[in-house]
């Protein structure tokens, strides 16, 4: 069996940027933090970087291209209720792998250059979702009109990028109890992943056939996943 071949050092750069920006905020890890975590000379990172902007600019585009081949159905027809859950795990698993990028957004986009690319890639989103409702339109999954396919599309975007922002800033209740203390930056996947549980629920009223028929099960299985915590 052959073994994986090594990193090269830009890409160790990056994949280690990741895990620090998530974990403890981009705004607290320096270009001499990351040297460090590398083991490497603040010189030998701006060999590959320039700045700590460069990092982030190269991670978004990463993050971007994921997002973008996430919100595509396979080339099937017609659509299953099992598609459309295999689109909300690959969506999850993206915001979660760089889920610093939203929660310090406002932040981010005072860099000029990744602002113009943040609103291209919204506008890819957007346009994104509309041909996802409207192919779920073709297989009867849902019943709606171009204004509900608009509204639809802004509203669950906004509901899923700024998600992991609001765990941060208020804490996350449910049932009436407080289940963390999302102000130390520690949230885990399982509260990200209770957010598809408000974008079932966004959708819900439109469903229609083997969409409807699947709602409860599908809102059952994200409104428990904190349990599997316990």
């Amino acid at each position: 069996m052959t073994s994986a071949a090594p990193l090269k050092t830009r890409d160790r750069i990056l994949a280690a940027s990741l895990q620090l920006f998530n974990t403890q905020g981009e705004r607290q890890v320096t270009t001499n933090h990351l040297a460090a975590a590398m083991g490497m000379s603040p010189g030998n990172l701006y060999y590959h970087f320039k700045n700590k902007d460069a990092i982030i600019i190269e991670l978004f585009t990463r993050y971007a291209e994921r997002m973008a081949a996430a919100l595509t159905f396979p080339d099937v027809h017609p659509l299953t209720q099992a598609d459309k859950a295999n689109l909300f795990e690959r969506v999850l698993t993206s915001l979660w792998d760089f889920r610093f990028l939203h929660r310090d957004m406002t932040h981010l986009l005072e860099n000029a250059e990744l602002s113009t690319q943040y609103r291209a890639f919204s506008l890819q989103v957007l346009a994104q979702l509309r041909e996802l409702y409207r192919a779920q339109i073709a297989a009867g999954m849902i019943e709606a009109d171009d204004s509900d396919i608009d509204t639809l599309a802004i509203t669950i975007w906004i509901t899923a990028t700024n998600w992991v922002n609001f765990l941060h800033t208020t804490g996350l209740f449910i049932d009436d109890s407080l289940i963390s203390d999302t102000s130390t930056g520690d949230i885990t996947e399982a509260m990200l992943r209770r957010g598809i549980l408000h974008v079932i629920c966004l959708e819900a009223p439109y469903l229609r056939g083997e969409a409807k028929a699947g709602l409860a099960a599908l809102k059952a299985y994200y409104g428990a996943v904190l349990a599997s915590e316990d």
